[in-house]
């Protein structure tokens, strides 16, 4: 993919402005998304060339899934990305950025993927991390942080008072807040897996799990480059799936109010107040999908299933397949289909389900 010279602008009200570590507009506070000046030929644009630690290039298998057994079901195995999460692809990016504008150090929040993400990719640039999480994130991915050299801060309460705990921090030691959910370098990295799924063959539709939504909003921008490129003539359809639990998308989708949060065990989607919901929105609106939820019995269930099956996910990455079903029945995704769902996360960095 092309490296394309690029600016923000601002998702509120358009302004445009050169592209820093900056998350926030200076005339009304909005976020930002990379804007570019030209389409360049053959490939996707991106902002800058990634840090590379083996991100990308995950495999696809075929795979039966009961009660959807007449869905050309693919899953895409992004949990073989190097710190095990998707969230590699993003981290790669948003680091790059951080580097190339001489920063020798970072802070992040994030319930666990994120943070590890971010925290090894610091470490190949070396760069200090400031990695705050909450309390109660899995004993795993804390592990995994401090391991590759992040400093870890774990805070009591809510993933809205660990953000506020990592602003705090940026502020008080004088270095760059490299939040993943408002930088729009984050989600521009998740672009790659757009391409990468074309290539294998377009599918009809891809259920995927969204929190804060940044491989949503990241595989929207891209097919729809796909489409101004003429690479593909069409947006697969995006399903976004969250916890019943935790529902601010879904909630949104119907317009209805959002429900009082409760936990569940999708941690990595445990997300209340996502700061790009109506990004998120447009991104399952404009590519006529739909957004759902599931129960926690659910989530367990389709964990089970799909472990049983060889597959070994965090919980989070079974609730696209607990909704396949439901898909079906309500007539969203029909006989025949080809259906694709990205397996997230790797389930050796979540306590298993008892």
């Amino acid at each position: 993919m092309p490296v394309v010279r690029h600016h923000f602008r601002c998702l509120d009200c358009g302004a445009e402005t050169a592209a820093s570590l900056e998350l926030a507009c200076g005339e009304c506070g909005g976020l930002f998304e990379v804007a570019y000046p030209r389409l360049p030929e053959g490939g996707l644009r991106l902002p800058l060339t990634a840090l590379p630690l083996g991100q990308g290039g995950t495999p696809t298998i075929s795979f039966d899934w009961p009660d959807a057994r007449r869905l050309r079901l693919e899953l895409k195995l992004e949990y073989l990305s190097p710190t095990g999460s998707f969230k590699d692809r993003g981290a790669a990016m948003l680091i790059s950025a951080a580097w190339s504008g001489g920063a020798t150090g970072f802070v992040e929040d994030s319930s666990g993927n994120a943070g590890a993400s971010l925290a090894a990719y610091g470490a190949a640039a070396q760069m200090s991390a400031e990695i705050f999480v909450p309390a109660d994130a899995p004993e795993s991915k804390q592990a995994q942080i401090t391991a590759v050299g992040g400093r870890l801060h774990p805070i009591d309460g809510d993933r809205e008072a660990v953000a506020a705990a990592a602003d705090q921090c940026a502020r008080e030691q004088g270095i760059p807040y490299l939040s993943h959910n408002r930088s729009p370098y984050f989600s521009e990295g998740m672009k790659s897996a757009a391409e990468e799924i074309a290539e294998h063959g377009l599918p009809d539709a891809i259920v995927l799990p969204v929190g804060n939504g940044s491989l949503l909003i990241g595989l929207h921008r891209g097919f729809q480059e796909l489409v101004q490129l003429r690479r593909i003539e069409r947006m697969p359809r995006l399903y976004a799936i969250q916890a019943m639990n935790v529902n601010p998308l879904a909630s949104a989708f119907r317009n209805h109010d959002p429900r009082e949060s409760q936990p569940t065990i999708a941690d990595g989607i445990a997300i209340s107040q996502p700061p790009r919901l109506a990004q998120m929105l447009a991104a399952v609106r404009e590519s006529g999908g739909a957004a759902a939820v599931v129960s926690e019995a659910e989530i367990r269930s389709a964990w089970t299933t799909i472990a049983r099956r060889g597959l070994y996910v965090e919980p989070t990455s079974a609730v696209p397949l607990a909704a396949l079903q439901r898909l079906v029945e309500r007539g969203m995704l029909a006989d025949d289909e080809r259906v694709l769902v990205p397996l997230t996360g790797s389930g050796l960095k979540s306590p298993p389900i008892r």
